[in-house]
């Protein structure tokens, strides 16, 4: 178990952690899932219900090729905004391909023709442990507002075995977040990348890593002739 400081203003977590991360999920019952899972929720940054809903559809064409960039459909897209995501990283496609190999040795999600090399187009790209669609539960009874149940407590069970039990599945996000800002990004273009409408939510994530006032000023005067 990896043993880590908590402090409440940490809002990423560290390469340490990441890296200690991919080790638990190479350990459990599925570890090609697992590592996927892990991979998508850095690379992507989407929210559990994203996770949970994306389609083989949505990244692959009919042809079997990863689309390099596809549109997350507003249909389940946080806030309801339609966005673009990409698979550009050699790594990330890696994991990709492992999962399918995984997922066709199952006979999971295979609909018996040559479209998605073999998948079912509307599959879910992500199955919990039984080959099925992950569960989506009612806010309330009758609610029609879904929550993720069933991705919240895989990412969970990964935190837990990770020794990272403090956090909660958001910090997955948030480290996208604070991963763009450290690219270069800007306000406007995270909240493109993840639909968040507000600037001040963006700012919260990243207040951290901005300058105090007392380090700008103790040497602000341009110098003197």
């Amino acid at each position: 178990m990896l043993q880590t400081p908590f402090h409440l203003d940490t809002m990423e977590l560290t390469s340490k952690q990441i890296c200690h991360l991919y080790t638990v999920a190479a350990t459990g019952e599925y570890p090609v899932r697992d590592q996927l899972l892990v991979s998508a929720a850095l690379y992507w940054g989407f929210t559990a219900t994203e996770l949970s809903l994306l389609e083989i559809a949505h990244v692959m064409s009919v042809e079997g090729q990863w689309r390099e960039q596809f549109l997350l459909p507003a249909a389940f897209a946080f806030n309801g905004l339609a966005r673009s995501a990409w698979i550009l990283d050699a790594r990330f496609r890696g994991y990709l391909e492992s999962w399918l190999a995984e997922r066709e040795t199952r006979h999971w999600g295979l609909s018996g023709v040559a479209r998605y090399r073999g998948f079912g187009g509307r599959s879910p790209l992500l199955l919990n442990n039984q080959g099925k669609p992950f569960a989506m539960t009612p806010r309330s009874p009758g609610s029609e507002d879904l929550l993720p149940s069933g991705m919240h407590r895989q990412l969970r069970d990964l935190l837990d075995r990770a020794g990272l039990e403090h956090y909660s599945p958001q910090i997955f996000r948030d480290t996208y977040i604070v991963r763009l800002w450290l690219k270069g990004l800007t306000r406007q273009q995270i909240a493109q990348l993840t639909g968040i409408r507000k600037a001040e939510t963006i700012t919260r994530k990243i207040r951290h890593l901005l300058p105090e006032p007392r380090t700008v000023f103790a040497d602000f005067l341009p110098a003197s002739r």
